[in-house]
């Protein structure tokens, strides 16, 4: 029977402005503000106009409207076309249309329009809980189409919902099915040129109060998980760059590094390891000093860094051997030199306490320890708001304030050894990490950045050196609190416990995080060697091409096949008792020659029945009102039903009399 009326009910109206509102929710930290201001004042005006209907906007009005949203998309990016224009445009054009829904074909749109933003969401965000949230927003826009198509209104407001779960329950082994056994690409579809904003963390220019800046971001930086023994805190260096040349204000590397592939280090006291790590935009990659191989053999450079052709947009997982315990004694020619370049800056003082550890020393390793006591002995403070060095960073740190974070100690300490004809070179990474309990791994945030040198000795080729550690040794051990305090003031550190209520939200923040890093490694992270390793395990690498697509079409066919059955056996299941008293009744109607056509609804039959047979008027009206009531009304009872059953066994007519 054809539906005339195609308006909708308020709720209806209200769930289709809601279910688009959490649809384009999470965009708001991608899209500008002034676009994201504009969608907000789109959205309070289609509730007042639900409210209030004189200020539904008319079809002139909504021109003008997208005309400026178009503007505005436009001014914001300078182009209409790319990733995050086209989904400002979408947005934007998304809440027009729910601006203007009026009947059922403009909110079957909308929502179509809304599961199209849903999936636009994974060019920017593909977490556990962005998968969680997008799932509960596609279950109420589900629940929305089936509350509009249902013949009879729902009895109670969860009564879509419980239906659009049983849905989605029924299409989870078919989704499970072609996610495991699907051909799959290189990486995740979502992948592919599609870059990723989030914290750079490090860069690849160094001035003294810059990486002080990262401790306050919590944000991940990188996981790590060791397959067997892990390291004490002491070495838990993750090497990220090395930085050789400077201009006495900033440390650089003004030439692209030599790579080297085969690279050779005498490795004892080795620890494999996985690391999760988060996008940074630099092609370097972290790794425990110092790295031995991987096993997705990425390049290895001159100062072993582990490097990739391209930047780290996306997240990346890979698995990497190092050495702490090292004799690293790769040097290149013009290395040595290029480690002993000194800037234009360098005052008399520097040179002054340098001569005074060398008339001490025999040697460079005793240059290198008097330096280290010289920090320890000197009132330097660590702290993590140091005072801003402007005309020579170092001079003035050194001889001046002694305020300082990590890259101060560092910076000056490569300069006053290679003042003492010593080569040294900056290096910049993360130092310790936070364990994670739950999940047997640890975590390395921002506020773990941390910078340090690397002397040339002849007896022991290139030597890790940590002043900071001379001044701070705590920095080391334990990890930092976000206690700024005043300029100068000394950092403070997490040396005791969080208590009851610290510890349990710190156990619940693990929980999540590690349930976060389980849906990175096995959804987000299941790749075409993942897919091909599980097949060897099973065996299924000995199949042919046409055997293994056959047994996929298998496996899809057999759960598509328990639906259809199903499908068939509730459509055996025993009409209702309504239906089957009206049949009786047509029946009865149809000896007397008034037979029901097939496009006839119960009011059209009923016209034409007392039309023919005016005698017959009153039992025809009783039972077709009834009858209506009980099969789409939405209060029927059982009271009711006994009426309609009574009346249809009453309802004897006789054949008309002629004449009469």
């Amino acid at each position: 029977m054809q539906i005339a009326d195609h308006s909708l009910t308020a709720r209806q109206h209200l769930m289709v402005t809601l279910c688009a509102g959490l649809a384009i929710v999470p965009h708001a930290l991608h899209v500008p503000l002034p676009i994201s201001l504009f969608l907000i004042v789109l959205f309070v005006w289609r509730l007042v106009a639900l409210r209030y209907p004189q200020f539904q906007p008319g079809r002139w009005l909504l021109v003008v409207a997208t005309l400026g949203g178009v503007i505005l998309t436009f001014s914001q990016y300078h182009t209409l076309i790319g990733r995050d224009a086209g989904v400002g445009l979408l947005t934007v054009m998304m809440m027009l249309k729910i601006l203007e829904v009026r009947k059922r074909q403009d909110l079957y749109v909308a929502v179509f329009i809304s599961y199209f933003v849903i999936i636009t969401h994974f060019l920017f965000d593909q977490s556990m809980m962005m998968a969680l949230y997008l799932l509960s927003v596609m279950v109420c826009l589900t629940a929305l189409l089936i509350e509009i198509n249902r013949i009879k209104p729902s009895a109670t407001t969860l009564d879509p919902f419980v239906r659009t779960a049983i849905i989605t329950l029924q299409a989870i082994p078919i989704a499970i099915v072609l996610f495991v056994i699907f051909p799959r690409l290189n990486q995740p579809l979502w992948n592919l040129g599609i870059g990723s904003s989030g914290t750079t963390g490090l860069s690849d220019r160094v001035t003294p109060g810059q990486i002080a800046e990262l401790i306050e971001s919590p944000e991940v930086a990188f996981r790590v998980s060791f397959d067997r023994e892990v390291p004490p805190v002491e070495q838990r260096y993750w090497r990220g760059l090395v930085i050789w040349d400077t201009d006495g204000l900033s440390w650089f590397n003004r030439k692209e590094q030599v790579v080297e592939r085969h690279i050779q280090l005498k490795a004892h006291g080795e620890h494999s390891y996985e690391v999760f790590l988060e996008a940074h935009q630099k092609r370097w990659l972290y790794a425990l000093d110092l790295p031995v191989s991987s096993k997705q053999n990425f390049r290895l450079s001159q100062d072993l860094i582990l490097q990739r052709r391209e930047p780290v947009r996306q997240s990346l997982t890979y698995q990497v051997r190092s050495t702490t315990e090292q004799q690293n004694r790769v040097v290149l020619p013009g290395m040595l030199q290029r480690a002993l370049e000194l800037p234009d800056n360098v005052t008399q003082r520097q040179f002054e306490l340098v001569e005074g550890w060398r008339r001490s020393a025999t040697t460079s390793r005793e240059i290198v320890d008097l330096a280290l006591a010289h920090f320890n002995n000197q009132p330097f403070v660590y702290t993590l708001t140091p005072p801003r060095y402007l005309d020579n960073p170092i001079d003035q740190f050194l001889f001046d304030t002694q305020e300082g974070f990590c890259e101060h100690y560092a910076t000056s300490f490569a300069q006053l050894m290679r003042i003492a004809g010593i080569p040294t070179r900056l290096v910049l990474g993360y130092q310790g990490g936070e364990f994670n309990e739950l999940g047997d791994y640890y975590i390395i945030r921002q506020y773990d950045a941390h910078a340090w040198t690397e002397v040339w000795l002849e007896e022991s080729g290139w030597l890790r050196v940590d002043p900071t550690a001379a001044v701070a040794p705590e920095r080391i051990r334990f990890q930092l609190r976000n206690d700024f305090g005043a300029e100068g003031s000394p950092a403070m550190f997490q040396l005791d416990e969080l208590g009851m209520v610290g510890s349990s939200l710190r156990r619940f923040a693990h929980m999540l995080d590690n349930a976060n890093i389980q849906w990175r490694r096995w959804i987000i992270g299941y790749s075409r060697e993942h897919q091909f390793s599980m097949m060897r395990n099973f065996g299924f690498d000995r199949l042919t091409p046409l055997q293994w697509s056959l047994i996929t079409i298998g496996l899809i066919a057999i759960p598509l096949l328990l639906v259809a059955l199903r499908l068939v056996l509730s459509g055996r299941k025993q009409p209702l008792a309504e239906i089957v008293a009206y049949n009786q009744y047509c029946k009865k109607l149809a000896r007397l020659g008034i037979s029901r056509k097939t496009y006839e609804g119960p009011m059209d039959y009923a016209k034409r029945a007392i039309a023919e047979r005016p005698d017959l008027t009153a039992p025809i009206s009783r039972i077709t009102a009834l009858y209506i009531k009980l099969r789409y009304g939405p209060d029927a009872d059982k009271s009711q039903l006994k009426k309609l059953l009574q009346q249809v066994r009453q309802f004897r007519p006789g054949r008309q009399k002629p004449g009469a």
